[in-house]
This record gives structure tokens, sequence and C-alpha cells, in this order.
């Protein structure tokens, strides 16, 4: 009998496909590559050579500037408190990496372990990712009010201030950095959270039981059983924390009305370098590149050989 071919009336070409599915691979990949090409290659190669350029007055056009930006920059960097910056930054990606993650690491574990409502908990965590910025920072502002704010008088009782004679924390140098670093562990846990239980949640239940038969506590089986499983997505977790010095900029800019009380960030000094001096602001990205860039490739290679990959 002779076999029924539903793909007969279409030609095929020497690569032994359709002209109708290469036309649709064609399409599929010209979207992403176009974005790519527009928002990826285009846009970064006009930021480079923004960093070489600079506005004269005089001949009020764009001219060639060398290395003048970069020589502003490493001049500025000593006079203007730059070095504070750094630490401002630095300070994000440690408050990240010991205190946000381990939290997330742990209330994750916790909830996957069978806590009841876990679901809904994980949606609560998450609700600060979903609501506006500018509402949580709002709301963050309220919690410090000299008259009913709640943090306010906790902090008051922790650090022994009265009414008359305590700080105000948000503009305070002394506390605003700290006050930003809470609400960044306090708001921005649960996304991470929900990345790794989700990850969990994964791990089959047969390796968990085969382990509890042999005796095996939830200590060992973290970090002999989930931690390896969970490794791919928790890396990955890592790897955008080593981006945190260099991409945070909305919290001094929001809550600390951009950057007041000595709370820039380095992202955040570019973003206010833009309306006075836009090829200074492509200076500072493109340096922040220069070693974002390698330090996340390198951790990346660090990270890989952590855990073999574990396919379940």
């Amino acid at each position: 009998m002779r076999d029924f071919n539903p793909f007969h009336h279409i030609k095929w070409n020497k690569y032994n496909n359709p002209l109708r599915v290469k036309l649709f691979i064609f399409c599929m990949l010209a979207i992403p590559i176009f974005c790519f090409l527009v928002y990826g290659v285009y846009a970064n190669l006009g930021g480079i050579l923004m960093s070489f350029q600079t506005f004269s007055r005089e001949q009020e056009r764009v001219v060639f500037a060398g290395l003048d930006n970069y020589e502003k920059f490493f001049k500025l960097f000593t006079q203007y408190g730059y070095g504070q910056i750094i630490k401002v930054s630095l300070g994000y990606f440690l408050v990240v990496l010991l205190i946000s993650l381990p939290i997330s690491i742990g209330v994750s574990y916790f909830l996957y372990k069978g806590v009841p409502f876990a679901k809904w908990i994980m949606v609560i965590l998450f609700l600060p990712n979903i609501l506006p910025m500018s509402l949580l920072a709002e709301y963050f502002r309220q919690l410090f009010d000299p008259s009913n704010g709640i943090l306010y008088g906790i902090f008051n009782s922790i650090l022994g201030f009265t009414r008359e004679t305590a700080p105000s924390y948000l503009s305070d140098p002394k506390y605003a950095n700290w006050m930003l670093w809470l609400y960044t562990v306090w708001f921005g846990f649960g996304y991470n959270a929900i990345l790794i239980w989700g990850a969990m949640t994964r791990v089959p239940q047969e390796i968990v039981e085969s382990a509890k038969l042999d005796g095996v506590n939830l200590v060992v089986e973290f970090f002999k059983i989930t931690l390896p499983i969970i490794w791919p997505t928790l890396s990955m977790i890592l790897v955008i924390t080593c981006m945190v010095p260099f991409t945070v900029y909305m919290q001094p800019m929001i809550i600390a009305f951009n950057g007041q009380a000595d709370t820039t960030t380095f992202a955040l000094l570019a973003i206010q370098q833009l309306t006075a001096d836009p090829y200074y602001a492509a200076t500072i990205s493109v340096l922040s590149a220069c070693v974002s860039i390698p330090a996340v490739l390198i951790v990346r290679k660090l990270l890989d050989r952590v855990f073999p990959v574990v396919e379940v």
C-alpha cells in the first residue's frame, strides 16, 4: 500500500525544507535580530562614541573630545566624593548578597517543605514587585513620619532617642543609606524567593523520599539534594546580584529625593549627569560596563564549577 504523505503538494528545496517553513523561521528570527541590532548594537555603540565627544559652546556643535571625559571622571573621583558613591553602591551588593538572598533561600525552603497556604504567602511576598515603586516609596516614608510613623518610634526606642532628639532617618547622612538598604531587603527578597521556590518545587519527590528512608535530615537534604538541583537558578540570581552595584538607582532617586544625604549610587550619578552633560553620562556608563561585564563573566565561570549540571 502506498504511504500517505500529507506534504506531497509542497515543493521541497535542496535543504529538504519547505519554503513556507523557511519563511516562517526567517520572520520569527528577524524580529529579535532587529531589536538586538537597534537596541543592543546601535544604542551601545552610540553610547561609546558619545563618551569621546562633547558639546562645544564656541562652535555650537558636537566635537571630538578624545579622552577628556575620562580624564574628567578620574579627576573628579577624589574631588567630589566619587569614592563615597562607590561605597554606597557596593553596600547594596553586600546587603543583597549577605542578607536579602539568604532570607529568600530560607523562606523559600520553609514554604517548600509544606507550610499551610504556601502559595498564598508567595503571592503576598511578590506583591511589592507588582505595586508601583512610587507607592512603595511613599509608604516607606510614612513609616518614618515623626508624628505617627511606626518605624520611627521603633528606631527611637532601639537607638535611645526621644522625639526631640531623634534624627530624620531618611535625610540624615548617618542613617539614610541604612534605611535604603533596609528598604531593599524588606521589599526585594520576595522576587528571588519566588524564583528559588519555583526551582525547589521541581525537585523530584522520589529522591527526597528515598533520602528520608535513609535517615537524612533537613540540613543534609538541603545541601546534598535541593541545593545542587536548584543551583542553575541560584547561580543565575547570584550573577544578577553582581550587577546590583551598577544598576541600583530607584531607591535613592525616589526615597532620598535624587540622592540627597550622600545616598547617590553609581547608576544614579550617570542619570543625574544626563541633563547637565549627556556625553559625560555616557562616559560613566562605559566605565561601569568595563568593570561590570568582566566581573559578571568571571563570577559566572566560577559559579559553574561549584556544582555540576543536574538533569531532573
